[in-house]
């Protein structure tokens, strides 16, 4: 009787499973063909040989937010409306359309080549500042790479000098500002990244490099006396044949901190170091 009973509920369970199947089976049919009604619409559209009707469903589906159909269909129209009124309107939508999607690389390299296409039109301007804004927007955080960074600041540059009367240039200089100060904190970091890693000769270097590149910047104080420390760690590290002259840049080093900064908390340290770099470099003298 329990055996008889077990068969019944296999049975059952078989079918409701059977039944479940049926189920999904059917309402996945249903989906995928109502997906490709939609589709195979807005691919009709696409496949449509009416120019007109594909430029007033491009601009339609942009009004629309609808970024990626109108993105295909000014594709699609970039080649047919060639050397005819609709070109330039049609080529700086689309560029838009990639910035929207935030394919900001895309949009940049659309609207740079539109502005050059283009310098005359109506939109070059907003073109020519879009390219630069798109990198701006892929500009990333100052630990990573800057390459984007540098390429924004470029076309940032590139706009005012292009447009010098054009409202956007305060805005322009503003984020040139902001994109250097980048720049500025990721060179800072690695020259003491160098520093901590005992990596003294390139420490120096990228120290002395950001008082070329940011002249006016808050760290002077702070980049001379670890330009001090690099060097002289540097020349303590040499071999002998070059401990004089690497000395003697920690001493001129020195000296222009004392110029610059003669009430710096740092002061009686880097007199110190002075005193050490001239000492050692007479010994080295007297000795050999």
């Amino acid at each position: 009787m329990n055996s008889f009973k077990k068969h019944i509920n296999n049975r059952t369970f078989a079918a409701m499973l059977k039944q479940k199947g049926f189920f999904i089976s059917n309402l996945l049919i249903i989906i995928v063909l109502l997906f490709s009604g939609c589709k195979s619409k807005f691919e009709t559209l696409r496949l449509s040989s009416d120019k007109d009707l594909k430029l007033s469903k491009a601009f339609e589906f942009y009004e629309q937010k609808e970024y990626l159909k109108a993105q295909y269909l000014f594709e699609d129209l970039i080649g047919q409306v060639r050397m005819t009124s609709d070109a330039e309107k049609v080529y700086f939508y689309y560029a838009y359309t990639h910035y929207h999607l935030k394919n900001y690389s895309f949009a940049s390299y659309y609207f740079k080549k539109f502005s050059t296409t283009y310098p005359t039109g109506k939109y070059a301007e907003e073109a020519l500042f879009k390219s630069a804004d798109s990198f701006y927007k892929l500009s990333p955080n100052y630990r990573l790479t800057q390459e984007d960074t540098e390429s924004a600041i470029e076309g940032l540059q590139i706009f005012i000098n292009t447009y010098p009367h054009s409202e956007k240039v305060a805005e322009c200089n503003e984020r040139i500002d902001k994109l250097r100060a980048k720049l500025e904190q990721k060179a800072f970091d690695n020259a003491k990244g160098y520093y901590h890693r005992k990596r003294y000769k390139s420490s120096a270097y990228t120290f002395n490099n950001l008082l070329v590149n940011y002249p006016d910047t808050k760290e002077g104080e702070y980049i001379r006396y670890m330009i001090i420390k690099s060097t002289f760690k540097y020349a303590q590290q040499s071999i002998l044949s070059k401990q004089i002259e690497r000395l003697e840049q920690t001493a001129i080093a020195c000296n222009n901190f004392k110029k610059k900064h003669n009430d710096s908390k740092h002061i009686k340290e880097v007199e110190q170091i002075y005193i050490t770099a001239n000492n050692k470099i007479k010994k080295i003298r007297n000795e050999y």
